[in-house]
């Protein structure tokens, strides 16, 4: 097992290997300052003692335990903890932890230790002000859903503050904006480790090293299945923007999805099923079309059998869009589309497109992750117009016509730099899980077309991308989104992106010019296979 080129110990229990992250992470605290001459640190065949429990009934580290349990009272002490108090131990971990969060040692998914996360209690409080279709998960930051339901409530939120944050002797405020409100969140309410809220890992020293139980919020409760592990299902379907890589304002499209569950639940559904209805984006991002602020209320189960998969309903849709001028294609996908798109007559017509569509999505993904691949982070970075980030987003005269949402026009507002950032990392960590998922796919069957175009393309592409900047960017997005230690920092990359001037460098451009013609050359080429069996046979997977 390797991470970042550096072979890794393998660690496992009960016939299940620890996440590499998790790994890594303990390789850093066991060297880290903080936890300098913990006891019995590095067992005899060289591997980490992170477990020392208590029941140890025998061998070489039956007291560890109890060495241990000196130290980190010696460690209080040393940070002023008096350890006659309740919860000693605990505080003293959470101060001397150097980064504040940790990997899980099952999933690998990094969480904050601190009182960051909803409890159920809580969960239910925001169902109960905006509706059951309310989407929150359990591992979601608080800080984050308040930034989500501000999008679609505004400055209503802050009157209704009081009773979702009420808890035993804690003076809620009502919030002046949004940063005063995550301000709080973040400097008062979390800090007092209010029952409403839950940590990411429970403390738990001396029987871990870091003082912290290795199993994260996330895996802790494997066997919950209720509804909030179903939400946790359905949180991510905002991520499939930036899994495809698709173009569109993806912010104001968000902001709009949360609008139809809470405006427009009681909607009639445009194919007639049973509401609530959900958002169909209309062009399938999966097919490379934008994630835009516009959509058809379907009902939950029709949405889910579409699929990848338009009609000839869906393209009169998109064409009278084209029509007032809007953009409905992401720069993959719009040779093909624009080729093709007059032909369709039939439901049939419409289903081979998908395909097609299909295919030069797969080959896109190719295309990107062989960039990925060799490290080119801040142009890919630039792919994902982080910019809608920037703002928040009013619809003036929101309404539903003939199963469609439409309005009058959009209204942007700045968002507060700091939390611009933070949803701008998300996007780049979902974008790039992506890439690296793609590649770590047997693609040896993908259907690639002009591969020696290609390959010319990307060796262009990297001559362009040699500038000094954009090298000294790269290395710095690579050591935060990928650090040799293991440990990731979401705190830092933020702060590291709200300096990149990367979009205004003018080889970024050019490299962008370099792979749009590449694949309007791919578009032309599978527009030309239109009757190809590929495409006309009945069993195609449009899921893969």
């Amino acid at each position: 097992m390797k991470q970042n080129g550096t072979e890794l110990i393998k660690y496992g229990s009960k016939g299940q290997a620890w996440a590499p992250e998790f790994v890594a992470y303990m390789s850093k605290i066991v060297s880290h300052p903080a936890y300098a001459d913990m006891p019995d640190a590095i067992k005899e065949d060289g591997k980490i003692q992170w477990e020392a429990p208590s029941n140890r009934e025998g061998g070489k580290y039956q007291y560890t335990y109890n060495k241990r349990l000196e130290w980190w009272k010696q460690k209080a002490q040393s940070i002023g903890i008096d350890t006659n108090q309740n919860q000693w131990i605990s505080r003293t971990a959470k101060i001397i932890h150097p980064t504040k969060e940790k990997p899980c040692k099952r999933c690998g998914q990094t969480m904050k230790i601190g009182y960051y996360y909803p409890t159920s209690n809580l969960i239910k409080r925001f169902l109960a002000l905006y509706g059951e279709n309310f989407e929150i998960s359990p591992t979601e930051t608080i800080t984050s859903v308040v930034e989500r339901v501000y999008s679609f409530e505004g400055d209503k939120l802050f009157k209704q503050f009081s009773t979702l944050f009420l808890a035993k002797n804690i003076s809620v405020p009502t919030p002046v904006d949004l940063a005063d409100a995550i301000r709080w969140l973040e400097n008062e309410y979390i800090p007092l480790e209010p029952s409403t809220l839950s940590p990411g890992a429970m403390s738990n020293a001396p029987d871990r090293f870091d003082g912290f139980h290795s199993f994260n919020k996330c895996c802790r409760h494997k066997a919950d299945t209720g509804r909030h592990t179903e939400n946790l299902k359905t949180y991510t379907s905002d991520r499939r923007v930036f899994e495809f890589w698709s173009e569109g304002n993806w912010a104001a499209a968000d902001r709009l999805m949360g609008l139809i569950k809470t405006q427009f639940k009681n909607e009639a559904c445009a194919d007639g099923g049973d509401g609530p209805p959900t958002a169909d984006h209309i062009g399938p991002l999966s097919l490379g079309f934008c994630h835009r602020p516009e959509f058809q209320l379907l009902s939950r189960s029709a949405n889910s059998a579409k699929n990848n998969r338009m009609t000839l309903s869906d393209v009169q849709n998109l064409l009278a869009t084209e029509r007032r001028g809007e953009r409905v294609i992401s720069w993959y996908a719009v040779e093909l589309w624009n080729r093709l798109k007059f032909t369709i007559k039939t439901d049939e017509d419409a289903l081979i497109l998908s395909k097609m569509l299909r295919d030069n999505q797969r080959i896109a993904m190719h295309i990107l992750w062989l960039l990925f691949a060799n490290k080119k982070f801040t142009f890919l970075a630039s792919l994902l117009e982080l910019k809608h980030a920037e703002y928040n987003y009013d619809f003036i005269c929101l309404h539903v016509d003939k199963f469609i949402t439409s309005y009058e026009r959009l209204e942007a507002s700045l968002k507060s730099p700091q939390y611009a950032a933070e949803q701008k990392s998300r996007r780049i960590r979902i974008a790039f899980e992506a890439l690296y998922a793609y590649g770590q796919k047997d693609n040896r069957h993908r259907f690639i077309l002009h591969e020696d175009e290609i390959h010319n393309a990307i060796e262009n592409v990297l001559v362009i991308l040699q500038d000094p900047i954009l090298l000294k960017i790269d290395a710095g997005l690579e050591s935060l989104l990928y650090p040799s230690t293991g440990i990731f920092s979401d705190l830092a990359l933020r702060e590291y992106i709200n300096s990149l001037p990367c979009w205004r460098i003018p080889s970024v451009y050019s490299a962008q010019e370099v792979l749009a013609s590449t694949m309007n050359m791919i578009g032309k080429s599978l527009s030309e296979m239109r009757d190809n069996p590929r495409y006309t046979r009945e069993i195609f997977d449009l899921n893969d």
